[in-house]
């Protein structure tokens, strides 16, 4: 049986600021052991060369090392999904996830989270099947890890995929691969476009696509699908957000 979550939204004042995390360990509402994930919204461009996607990710991995009592190896293992870009009304934030044993059991439907790392995706599988396959594998393993086993019980996956850099590309090129794209801002959109078909395979919205299909057949598509790409990981960062019964928890 899942952990029962405790979830609050914070905000950034700075680029490099995590202070609100810090403080809601210290007034004791969550332990910075038991954090299993946190999306966030930074103030950067948003895109392929988005730097404040890094200095929060640092920012935040080192409270829950300096707070906590995991390794920095262990605290890596988190899924941080950082966004770039706070445009309009939006200001940077982070909603923070952690299990809880201060709860009632219940046997209501209550939010539950899983995370998942994917296998590393290679630079030739991004926007192609390889990449689909890993992420919905890594899908699979956060549904299983949050105690949901029917897809209708979930009902957001946040994920964070890595992008074209001249480097990967370099790297494909050396072992004798090919790439779907050879521009970088492009491969942001295959890299999230082929995640959320990832998603709609593992959760059975669909089935296995081309590689043709990605970013082609609008009539393939995941409901509860949330997909960003950046520099700053090799491999999947996933967030399943669902419904479980015999957990508990206030939401």
């Amino acid at each position: 049986m899942p952990s029962a979550i405790e979830v609050r939204k914070v905000p950034i004042h700075s680029v490099a600021d995590a202070s609100e995390l810090a403080k809601l360990i210290d007034d004791g509402v969550m332990e910075a052991s038991r954090v299993i994930a946190i999306i966030g919204k930074t103030e950067g461009n948003g895109g392929v060369n988005d730097y404040t996607r890094i200095i929060a990710d640092r920012a935040f991995r080192e409270i829950l090392v300096a707070r906590g009592s995991r390794s920095e190896e262990e605290v890596r293992q988190v899924p941080i999904v950082w966004s770039g870009g706070t445009d309009g009304v939006l200001s940077p934030h982070a909603t923070v996830f952690a299990t809880t044993d201060r709860v009632q059991l219940t046997d209501e439907p209550r939010l539950t989270v899983g995370i998942a790392m994917s296998h590393p995706i290679l630079p030739e599988e991004i926007g192609r099947r390889g990449m689909i396959e890993k992420v919905a594998s890594g899908v699979r393993a956060a549904m299983q890890r949050a105690g949901i086993t029917d897809p209708a019980d979930v009902h957001y996956v946040q994920t964070k995929t890595p992008l074209l850099t001249i480097d990967t590309i370099r790297d494909a090129k050396s072992r004798g691969r090919t790439v779907r794209t050879e521009h970088t801002l492009e491969s942001m959109d295959l890299s999230n476009g082929c995640t959320g078909l990832g998603v709609a395979v593992a959760l059975g919205e669909i089935d296995m696509p081309s590689d043709e299909d990605v970013m082609r057949n609008r009539d393939l598509y995941s409901s509860v699908a949330s997909c960003s790409s950046g520099v700053e990981l090799d491999r999947a960062q996933i967030v399943v957000v669902g419904n479980t019964r015999g957990s508990g928890g206030r939401y």
